[in-house]
Parts: structure tokens; C-alpha cells; sequence
């Protein structure tokens, strides 16, 4: 029987060629994904299961139709639909999945019939991991590993009310750790890791020792983890096709499709029985004018629900506003964010001695007239929800000189109200900021404690404004919040115009830049 059962093996290990493709960070773009759709239709069509279809997570936020599908009970989610449609082999948790809610995030992977991994987020409850840490997929005789990993500084974007009862481990720890079991456990032919974790460190300025690790890993892990033959990537945007190698000398391909369906990452393996898999990898470009229509047939009915929601009427601007007026001092774009946030926290009892806001995305225009929903989704396009921080006069001041040198990108650029300061833009960073007083006119303390409202990204030290600027440490940030909203804030700004009807005409003028 032993000797019958080799030989079968033997025989079904026959030369065979597997193509695993990768789609990433989509942010709901699927109106821009017809075309890629119809070119993995044509290659399912051509290569049956010899095509792996993976997807590396980040889809549900970033599209007005994704965020009403998201709170949208009476149909299936809209990214459950797309991994379902062809349907997708094997996909990976993204951050800004998780910022989705556990609510949304778990209706969603329990309504798609993909396996969903990520072996470092931990269920507090059992001490196991809460997705599944890996697969082993079986093509012709030979056995595919795939081990899925998130960043872990999902916890330093996202509130804990989104989701409780989770905990997120060091993502270099853990692909050491679950390597070494799946080489153990299953003996796999081919090694494939799905990590939504860009490729390495941009601007992190962190020890190596840090907790959590690095934010962006893949590059670390390809190098110093033996064991993978192929990492496909996500989260930071950016197309790869790249043979790196590791501390055994031996080859590792990382791969990044980009991002919203501008292509496709493809890795080809040739698996002949005795040797090791032969590996190319590419990108292959999408912008061909052809399309998949009966997948554009299956989205259409989200477009137009979330169209319906982006023509209603909310408030009167009386004046066009513009994100780059940030760039001379004061103006309407983020003053109205300003007022939004003191008066919305106010309304739930909770005085704001200072606003910090920044605009969130640059080059944008919103014309005078009636605003839409849609106009919303300009101004604040992100799901951030609305925090209280205790920062002293002195680290109010070294938040607005990070800020102020920080200011390219201009989601990084947070300027203030509530306080009358000045900026001298010649000086150095530590001395531009010049704060004069309250902007009611009462002395400004540098030793008194201060509510200062802010969305939650930044409060939980996103763009490290709190970290490299006034320097507090990652674990205690949360210390100083005093409190949180349970919605998130461009929900609550559209609710503050709509109340308030005819929106501001002037901005604060709180600051000037000398």
C-alpha cells in the first residue's frame, strides 16, 4: 500500500505551470475595474485552476458607494459581491477593512466565500487568531501555502470601538512564527506570503525594537524570514515586480499590484517534481478601453443607490473654497472643519479650548452654491471619527511646529483655532510659532492643560504629530484622551451644515504667517 501510494504520488506531480494574480487596495473602486475584470475573467477562461486569484485587502472605504454599502443591511455587501463574482481564491485583511467596523468587516467576510487571512490579529477572548492564519491550497499534485499578515498599526489608526476585543501582533514576529509551523505541519511546494504592509519604512522614525514592529515589512521579511518563495504586498500604493534575496542566499519575489485597478501583479511558477519551482514575475497594465459589462451590470445598482444619497442637499456655501488657501493662512476649508468640531463637542457637553485640523486632500475646490452629500465626500473624505486630547500649552506648541514643518503632504499640515498665534516662516522648526493668547483674548499658559479636539487619526498619533512632535510614546497616547465620538465626523459635519443651513462667509483668522 505504501509503495502504491508513492507511486500515485509520483504520477500526479506531473510539470505544471500556476499563475497567481494579485488585485490590492481597490478602496472600493470597483467602477474603475471593469477592465481588470475582464481580464482575469479571460485568464480563468484560459487557465481554469491553474489561476489563483488573491486579493491583499483595503476595500471597504474609499468610495461613496462602498460607504453606503457598508451601511446598507437589505443588500449584499458590495466587496463581498466582488470577491464572490469570479470568485477570488484566497484574500487579506486591510487596515482600512478594520476601520470599517467589526459590524461591517465581519457581515462582510461571512457573506463572502473566499477565505479572509491574517494570522496577527488575535481574538482576545480565545488567544487564536480571529481570521485564518493560513490555507493550503492543492493544484495538481502540489501544495500551495498562503499566509496572510496585517500591518500592525492598524491599532494607531483606528479606535478601539471599531474593533473590540482584537488585538494586532508585531507582523515580523509572527511571519517567523507560523513560517515555521506551516514548514513543519504541511511541507509545502510552493511558500506565499499575502501581507498588507507596504514594502518598507517611509519616514517612520521609529527604534528598531518598537512593539509593533515596522508598518511597512514586506521588504524585512523577504530578507530575514527564510522560507517564502513569493510575497505578494499591499498598503502602500506602490506597484513592485522585484526579486530580492534572503540570509540563505536564496531568492524571494515581492510583488505590488498598486492600487484602485490601475494593474495587476502576476507571478507564473513552474513546478517540476524534485526541483524547485521555477518563479517570473510581472505587471501587467489595465487601462485597456474594454470591459467586463455584466460586471458593471453587478455594481450598478450600488452606484445608483449611493447617487441618490450623493444628491441630497445639505447647506448653502456663500463663497468657493479651496484646500491649497491653507498655504497663505486661515481659510474657509478647514475654519468650517474647526467650527464643526468645537460646537459638535460641545453639543455632547465636552468643552474644546482648541480645534487642530488640516485639510485632507490637496488641489480640491468646492464651488459656492447649494453643497451636496457629495461635496462632503471632497471636503472630508475619510471615516476618522471626532477625539478630545489633554495637551498642555507646550505641547501645543510643539504639535503646531511639527505640524507647520510637516506641512508637505497637506493632511500633515494641521493649523489651530481657539488660540491667536503667528508663524515666522524663515525661522527654524522650534521657533516658528509664536502663540499670543486665547482667542477670546485670555492669557495663553504654556503649563495649563487644554481640551483640544482633533479627528481620531491624529489622536491616536497618526502622522506622528503626537509622537515626533510633542513626543509622547505610541502606548500612552491613550492616556490623554478624554473623549471620543461614536460617529464618525463627516457624518456629524454634514449634520452640523444641514442644522446650521448657510455655512460661514469668513474664515476664524485665529493665525498668520509672518
Amino acid at each position: 500500500m505504501i509503495i502504491l501510494t508513492a507511486m500515485f504520488a509520483s504520477c500526479s506531480q506531473k510539470e505544471t505551470t500556476l499563475t497567481l494574480l494579485e488585485t490590492t487596495d481597490t478602496h472600493g473602486r470597483y467602477d474603475e475595474f471593469a477592465n481588470d475584470a475582464l481580464i482575469i475573467k479571460q485568464l480563468k477562461a484560459e487557465l481554469g485552476d491553474r489561476l489563483i486569484l488573491l486579493d491583499n485587502g483595503d476595500d471597504l472605504q474609499g468610495t461613496v458607494f462602498q460607504y453606503c454599502s457598508n451601511q446598507d443591511p437589505e443588500h449584499p455587501n458590495l466587496t463581498s459581491e466582488f470577491l464572490n463574482y469570479f470568485p477570488y481564491d484566497v484574500a487579506c485583511v486591510g487596515n482600512h477593512d478594520i476601520e470599517a467596523g467589526r459590524k461591517v468587516f465581519d457581515r462582510v467576510y461571512s457573506e463572502a466565500k473566499v477565505p479572509v487571512l491574517a494570522a496577527n490579529v488575535i481574538d482576545e477572548t480565545t488567544g487564536e487568531p480571529y481570521f485564518t492564519p493560513y490555507i493550503i491550497l492543492e493544484r495538481e499534485g502540489y501544495k500551495i501555502a498562503m499566509l496572510g499578515l496585517l500591518t500592525p498599526y492598524v491599532v494607531t489608526w483606528v479606535p478601539e470601538r471599531l474593533r473590540p476585543g482584537l488585538r494586532f501582533e508585531q507582523l515580523e514576529a509572527a511571519a517567523e512564527k507560523w513560517v515555521k509551523t506551516i514548514q513543519e505541519k504541511e511541507h509545502p511546494d510552493l511558500m506565499v506570503g499575502l501581507f498588507h504592509s507596504g514594502f518598507e519604512p517611509q519616514m517612520q522614525n521609529l527604534p528598531e525594537d518598537h512593539p509593533l514592529g515596522r508598518e511597512n515589512a514586506t521588504k524585512w521579511v523577504a530578507e530575514n524570514v527564510p522560507g517564502f518563495d513569493i510575497i505578494f504586498y499591499g498598503h502602500d500604493h506602490r506597484a513592485r515586480a522585484e526579486k530580492l534575496t534572503n540570509i540563505n542566499g536564496e531568492p524571494v519575489y515581492v510583488l505590488n499590484s498598486g492600487n484602485r485597478g490601475v494593474g495587476l501583479a502576476l507571478a507564473e511558477v513552474t513546478f517540476k517534481k524534485g526541483k524547485k519551482p521555477n518563479i517570473s514575475i510581472s505587471l501587467m497594465a489595465t487601462d485597456d478601453e474594454q470591459k467586463d459589462e455584466t460586471f458593471l451590470a453587478l455594481i450598478q445598482p450600488y452606484i445608483d443607490r449611493a447617487e441618490a444619497y450623493r444628491q441630497r442637499e445639505v447647506a448653502t456655501l456663500p463663497v468657493s473654497i479651496s484646500s491649497e488657501d491653507i498655504f497663505s493662512g486661515p481659510c474657509l476649508w478647514v475654519d468650517e472643519i474647526h467650527r464643526c468640531q468645537m460646537e459638535t463637542v460641545e453639543a455632547e457637553g465636552i468643552h474644546a479650548d482648541i480645534s487642530m485640523a488640516a485639510p485632507l486632500s490637496s488641489g480640491k475646490t468646492i464651488e459656492a452654491g447649494m453643497l451636496k452629500v457629495s461635496d462632503f465626500f471632497t471636503w472630508y473624505p475619510f471615516e476618522n471619527s471626532l477625539a478630545v486630547m489633554a495637551l498642555t500649552g507646550k505641547e501645543v506648541k510643539a504639535f503646531l511646529e511639527y505640524a507647520y514643518e510637516m506641512k508637505d503632504p497637506i493632511y500633515n499640515f494641521d493649523c489651530a483655532a481657539g488660540i491667536l498665534y503667528e508663524v515666522t516662516d524663515k525661522n527654524p522648526m522650534g521657533e516658528r510659532i509664536h502663540i499670543l493668547s486665547m482667542a477670546d483674548g485670555t492669557p495663553f499658559d504654556m503649563d495649563k492643560t487644554y481640551n483640544v479636539v482633533m479627528n481620531s487619526y491624529r489622536s491616536m498619533g497618526g502622522g506622528n504629530h503626537l509622537i515626533n512632535g510633542v513626543g509622547w510614546a505610541q502606548e500612552d497616547i491613550k492616556n490623554h484622551v478624554v473623549w471620543q465620538s461614536d460617529r464618525d465626523l463627516r457624518s456629524l459635519f454634514i449634520d452640523w451644515a444641514a442644522k446650521k443651513g448657510t455655512l460661514d462667509s469668513e474664515p476664524l483668522n485665529h493665525w498668520r504667517i509672518k
